[in-house]
């Protein structure tokens, strides 16, 4: 056997192993009936009550009819936000002569 007839019977047998799958998945539609096909849904039964979160970082609830005795979680704020990790162009050529970072590839122009 050479490798002319390998692949082609190798080809062959995908195509009849296509073909029989083909087969099976349209005799297995055929015995379901078109009311049953549609009647899977997705229902998500969750609500969420949306809240607002003020300017000196604590969330004041917009839910007027909230449920008595359910206490809210305490948030605890971090402060202000800053970037970390973003540099500038210029800032990382000067990052980078100074050997304070590793780069492993020539930056192409």
């Amino acid at each position: 056997m050479n490798w002319t007839q390998f692949l082609l019977s190798l080809a062959a047998v995908y195509c009849l192993y296509y073909l029989l799958n083909v087969l099976f998945d349209l005799l297995r539609s055929r015995g379901q009936s078109a009311s049953e096909a549609g009647q899977e849904e997705l229902i998500f039964s969750e609500e969420h009550q949306p809240t607002q979160i003020n300017s000196d970082g604590t969330a004041a609830s917009l839910a007027k009819d909230s449920a008595p005795g359910v206490e809210g979680r305490q948030s605890i704020s971090s402060g202000q936000l800053q970037s970390t990790g973003g540099v500038s162009l210029k800032q990382l050529f000067s990052l980078a002569q100074s050997d304070l970072i590793e780069y492993t590839k020539a930056i192409p122009y």
